[in-house]
């Protein structure tokens, strides 16, 4: 049954290509006259027929295929420019945490730099150790007199530095 429909069909397609034919034969013009190109184009068209299932060729439906297609495009322009904003943006990012990264290296390299090994720093501590006892046996051994009076001498060095500020300025 199928088979007799589509049987029908073609032939009901030939027919209609042939009374088309003649048609334009009355005109004076045949399909063997047209430019390799329009014969491409009109084959496109046919094709295009085909997959979308449109069999009348209305100028309607190619605008609004070509509205379609200039929509697309409008939007994959629009979308290219915004990825390539965003892609700006990253690359910035990036660069800009290159350079915190370069600057807090540095600042790990001199640091430890700045480390003193082990052996140094007991050095520094005998070091230390050695001149705060040294302090601790000079203060044993000074001697204050009992009628010193401290006040006096604070008062005795501030009035020596203000007769020096005054000798500055002048």
């Amino acid at each position: 049954m199928d088979n007799v429909k589509l049987q029908e069909e073609v032939n009901a397609l030939k027919n209609l290509g042939e009374h088309f034919e003649s048609q334009l034969k009355m005109i004076g013009f045949e399909l063997c006259d047209l430019p390799d190109d329009v014969s491409l184009l009109l084959d496109n068209c046919v094709d295009i027929q085909m997959e979308t299932n449109l069999h009348e060729l209305n100028i309607n439906y190619l605008r609004e295929y070509y509205y379609t297609k200039k929509r697309e495009t409008i939007e994959n322009k629009q979308i290219t420019a915004q990825q390539t904003a965003e892609l700006r943006k990253l690359k910035d990012s990036i660069e800009e945490t290159d350079k915190d990264i370069k600057v807090l290296e540095k600042f790990k390299d001199k640091v430890g730099k700045r480390l003193m090994t082990e052996p140094s720093l007991q050095r520094n501590l005998i070091t230390i150790e050695g001149k705060a006892k040294s302090l601790r046996d000079r203060q044993k051994n000074f001697v204050m007199e009992e009628d010193f009076n401290i006040d006096a001498l604070i008062d005795k060095v501030e009035l020596l530095e203000s007769r020096r500020k005054k000798a500055d300025t002048k």
